[in-house]
């Protein structure tokens, strides 16, 4: 009885570690001293299995105190940005990124530093002028950023007063192991041609040679057979355990068609058994499901926020049910949202009042669409309209629950 015992506990152990390393891909062991210790315990095993599994490199330096999982997307995914750590948690916009990108390599070549110092040293190349309080708090929220993924130490000070005053200052010590890892790209930014437009640049970063010339559709030549199930393999693992849904009309041919083979789909499902995931398979698509949520970096819905109310609300009309019970995905221009949303707005009086400014429905709209998309539940048009995709079929309207209240003697025990 021990052995089988043994072999459960590993299993829960490895499980818990691989979806830690999905939710924190950069894992610090002062901020999450357990799941690290989990982690480092089986290092091992966990590189084999995310390089069998997804083809990511996955490294822990325990005498430094983090491990890092290379995660490298099976889409290249524009719906969830990096979030800021101040105020709302914003998503990084263009500035962000260029600064954040601009400190890390300031920081490389002077580890150790000021914030004033940093600032001075990346305001030439990234034209910042502290003297603005909006650029002082972009630049804020880049070193934020760092300091979250134990990459900069403040070691005296606050960061956060530079915010509210350009002599607000504090010390800062930069870890260079990690700031070296946090790339992924097989080819090094520096290395590319200063000439290539940004589409031609994003290509090249996420260009993976291992695979070799590995075709999108199975019918065209090129590529050995064990090659072509490698990258098979290994999309479709990292589309099912890091992305929320997966529609299979959204996938390659190479792909679907592994899929749909049995010794493809057991594959998949014995992986996604590993990480402890529970796998609901429907003829429209796949979902990984965490059930302790720790491998789940946001929710929907959430109890907070305008943007997840508005967005059900949204959800509620795109996905429609006929006189014979059955769902039906639905579509929105953009003269509908717009329409939608103010009827919303109207029913609700009380509702948002912080957004009813000129331009604020407008915005929370476009919060709440994107949302849903950022879950894979709807697929935006670029002219401002959206479509339902399977998954948003999930959510209806039901009964409330009235939390706390008596039951009626009228009621029959469930």
């Amino acid at each position: 009885m021990a052995e089988p015992a043994l072999s459960e506990h590993l299993a829960s152990e490895r499980s818990l570690a691989i979806r830690s390393l999905l939710s924190q891909p950069l894992l610090d062991a002062d901020a999450d001293p357990d799941a690290f210790r989990l982690v480092a315990r089986h290092a091992g095993w966990l590189g084999e299995w995310f390089e069998r599994t997804c083809g990511w490199v996955c490294s822990v330096d325990v005498a430094a105190g983090y491990a890092r999982l290379a995660k490298r997307a099976g889409t290249v995914e524009v719906q969830r940005p990096l979030k800021r750590t101040r105020g709302a948690a914003g998503p990084f916009d263009r500035r962000r990124y260029q600064l954040l990108c601009l400190i890390c390599g300031e920081l490389v070549r002077h580890p150790i530093t000021t914030v004033g110092l940093l600032a001075s040293a990346v305001a030439a190349e990234a034209g910042l002028d502290t003297s603005r309080q909006g650029e002082r708090a972009a630049f804020v929220d880049a070193v934020r950023a760092l300091l979250a993924w134990g990459a900069v130490r403040a070691t005296a000070g606050d960061i956060d007063d530079f915010v509210g005053d350009e002599q607000g200052n504090a010390l800062l010590g930069a870890d260079t192991g990690r700031l070296h890892r946090l790339l992924v790209s097989a080819a090094a930014p520096s290395t590319l041609p200063a000439e290539l437009g940004t589409e031609e640049v994003i290509e090249r970063l996420a260009d993976e040679p291992r695979y070799g010339d590995v075709p999108q559709v199975s019918d065209q030549p090129g590529g050995a057979d064990e090659a072509r199930n490698r990258w098979a393999r290994h999309r479709l693992a990292r589309r099912v355990l890091d992305e929320p849904v997966v529609h299979l009309d959204e996938l390659t041919e190479i792909e679907a068609d592994y899929l749909a083979s049995l010794s493809g789909r057991r594959w998949l499902r014995e992986r996604v058994a590993d990480a402890g995931f529970e796998l609901e398979e429907r003829l429209e698509g796949l979902l990984a499901a965490d059930p302790e949520g720790i491998a789940s970096d946001r929710h929907f819905p959430a109890p907070l926020g305008n943007a997840h109310q508005l967005a059900l609300l949204l959800a509620d009309r795109l996905v429609t049910t006929d006189g014979l019970g059955r769902r039906r995905l639905g579509r929105l221009g953009s003269r509908e949202v717009h329409t939608e949303v103010t009827a919303i707005f109207a029913r609700f009086p009380t509702w948002a009042r912080g957004q009813r400014d000129e331009g604020g429905p407008e915005r929370l709209g476009r919060e709440a669409l994107e949302l849903l998309a950022s879950f894979g539940l709807v697929r935006l048009d670029a002219d401002g309209g959206v479509e339902a995709r399977p998954a948003l079929a999930r959510y209806r309207v039901g009964e409330p629950t009235l939390s706390g209240a008596a039951p009626s003697l009228f009621e029959e025990d469930p």
